[in-house]
């Protein structure tokens, strides 16, 4: 029977139905009804749709629009949105009971609801699901730049933590050969540091017999040096920011010129040590404006291939003071050493002064020609100078004193970890082995010549520099210091061993070789494992906001270890002979590698971000930069 006008009951029935469903919808049996859906969906679909939307709303029209679509032609309701009907409603019994039909009818429509409902809340939490994705990565990103579609220029930046974001690097084609200038030119100067490193192997032997020193005498001749570069390092601070990066640098030419002679010219051990001080005051203060120069000219795209030359320089003069030492006397290596600051300041008299550094003194035109020669004259500009004007900006915004944070509980894990690794680098005898290489090879008793030895070790020193490059991003930080710390103990141990053998008479000629093959193994393992990577992690585990100071802190900290060592060193040896100071230093070698495994994180393929929030227990915190007028300021 077709399901129209002409048959009465039906339709009564149907309409009856609907008239009651759309009064309960608004009163409390519905509330209570709607409230019994939301636990049978808890329960069901779990607990991600306990949240329920707002009560949805039935009218007559739309239940009636739903009831037409779904009746078929006999006058059965089949719904298409659920798999089986309780009941089917028959038009033609006319006879059935009236309160048995109309219950079976609101059955019916109560599933369609229940359905309805939950085909709803499956929406809804879709929806909210992609929402909270979709903010999550946007806040995942830590720049966040907002483009306007008319103009495409920027208008917010976001840094992290008070840091001055990074600027971009550019797109456009590099031009090396200013930035390759530039670091040459730097790298000059690193290598008069690495030759008045080395000085002292060579020349203390010839210098003990001319001069006649005293052994305490000869101990200030290597002692002096690293505690004038600690004087130098405090110094170099407010004199980099007062007359410029590249001024600071050539600055340092006539005084590491007049320390060289000095030394050379010295009638007395007394001029000696005035031109040790002089040499050791200014690598104090180059020590520090190195990095900085080279790290606000060069671009990332070739900062770690060109930061590596000051390091490589730096090695290539230890190697140069022992291989010209060994043919030479002190005083003519002095004037060797007098005849290096002439390249290097006439180099650096073509580079020129860092653009960041006149950004911060307001002279900005100065500052676009300095970027315009380092990036080639063909180059724009443009984008890096804004870069480097906003990043400026909020630098100057951003105060606060540092240094009372330093030992902060927020901050004091990276701190000691730092200063920790600079103490083990020191203390493992490294920069006592360099400065008197000759002396420990005449003491061995070798049977290899104590210059040749010298100059061995200085190969192996400059050229495991390259080896720690290639291998310190696949093996990690952790496992390179780990190899570090067993080579150097190993070979330590061997070399006290041979030492002890020959003080209590044993013959130990046979052996003569063993002194040079422990130090070689000694310096290549400390070359790979506590040289560099001190230095590298200092920029990887101190939080952007003590970044600054911390380093100065761990650098001044490590030139008095350095002094330390090269200052008792002798004293040391008289006390407890070679092979107990070796075994000391061995000793202290078991301790840093206890140290590196308990305390020392894994820093390879992490963030900034990653790695403060390890150390601080916290995350960096996203702040707007507003754009600020650029201060005057002045020395």
């Amino acid at each position: 029977m077709s399901f129209n006008k002409n048959n009465p009951n039906a339709v009564g029935k149907i309409m009856d139905y609907l008239k009651q469903l759309s009064t309960e919808m608004g009163g409390p049996e519905q509330a209570r009804r709607g409230q019994g859906d939301e636990e049978r969906l808890y329960r069901t679909r779990g607990p991600k749709y306990s949240r329920v939307p707002s009560k949805p709303t039935l009218s007559a029209s739309t239940t009636c629009t739903s009831l037409a679509t779904s009746c078929g032609s006999q006058g059965t309701l089949v719904p298409s949105n659920y798999a089986t009907i309780p009941e089917n409603v028959s038009t033609e019994s006319s006879s059935e009971d009236e309160q048995d039909s109309f219950e079976n009818t609101r059955r019916h429509f109560q599933q369609l609801r229940q359905i309805s409902l939950g085909n709803e809340f499956k929406y809804k939490m879709e929806m909210e699901i992609k929402s909270a994705k979709e903010e999550n990565l946007r806040n995942s990103i830590p720049f966040v730049k907002q483009l306007s579609l008319e103009s495409n220029k920027v208008k917010n930046d976001y840094a992290i933590n008070g840091d001055a974001p990074p600027y971009a690097p550019t797109t456009q084609r590099l031009y090396l050969w200013t930035q390759l200038l530039a670091a040459f030119a730097v790298s000059m100067g690193s290598l008069i540091v690495g030759f008045s490193s080395g000085y002292t192997s060579p020349a203390l032997i010839s210098m003990n017999e001319t001069l006649s020193m005293t052994k305490e005498e000869g101990t200030w001749v290597g002692g002096l040096m690293p505690l004038a570069a600690l004087v130098g390092g405090i110094a170099g601070g407010p004199l980099i920011e007062c007359i410029g990066r590249r001024w600071t640098i050539m600055g340092m030419a006539f005084p590491f010129f007049l320390g060289w002679i000095l030394i050379a010219t010295a009638s007395n051990v007394l001029m000696v040590f005035a031109g040790r001080v002089f040499c050791g005051v200014c690598v104090g203060i180059v020590s520090l404006a190195f990095p900085v120069y080279l790290g606000e000219t060069l671009q990332p795209e070739v900062r770690g291939a060109l930061g590596l030359l000051p390091t490589a320089f730096g090695n290539t003069g230890i190697l140069v003071s022992f291989f010209v030492g060994s043919y030479l006397n002190w005083s003519q290596l002095a004037f060797f050493g007098a005849a290096l600051p002439v390249p290097f300041f006439l180099l650096m008299l073509l580079t020129p002064e860092t653009p960041r550094w006149f950004v911060s003194k307001g002279r900005t035109d100065d500052a676009r020609k300095a970027l315009q020669w380092l990036r080639g004259k063909n180059t724009n500009v443009d984008k890096e100078m804004k870069d480097l004007t906003r990043t400026q900006a909020d630098s100057d915004r951003t105060g606060g004193n540092a240094f009372r944070q330093l030992f902060t509980l927020k901050y004091m894990p990276a701190v000691l970890i730092s200063l920790g690794l600079m103490l083990f680098q020191q203390l493992s005898g490294i920069n006592a082995v360099i400065f008197y290489a000759a002396s420990i090879f005449k003491m061995s008793g070798s049977s290899v010549d104590e210059n040749v030895s010298s100059i061995i070790i200085g190969v192996v020193n400059f050229v495991s520099t390259f080896i720690a490059t290639g291998i310190i991003d696949r093996l990690g930080r952790k496992m390179l210091l780990y190899i570090s710390s067993v080579s150097m103990i190993v070979t330590l141990v061997s070399l006290g061993i041979y030492f002890y053998l020959k003080d209590t008479g044993v013959d130990v000629t046979a052996y003569g070789w063993l002194p040079l093959a422990c130090l070689v193994i000694y310096v290549l393992g400390f070359s790979i494992g506590f040289g560099p990577i001190p230095w590298l992690m200092l920029g990887e585990i101190l939080p952007s906001k003590i970044r600054g100071t911390a380093a100065s802190l761990a650098t001044g900290f490590n030139w008095t270890c350095t002094f330390i060592v090269t200052k008792t060193f002798h004293n040391i040896i008289d006390a407890i002979h070679m092979y107990g100071t070796v075994w000391l230093f061995a000793v202290i070698c078991l301790i840093g590698l206890f140290f590196v495994i308990f305390f020392v994180p894994e820093t390879r393929g992490k963030s900034l971000e990653e790695i403060e929030r390890k150390l601080t227990g916290g995350s960096r915190r996203v702040r707007n930069i507003s754009s600020s007028k650029q201060p005057a300021s002045g020395c």
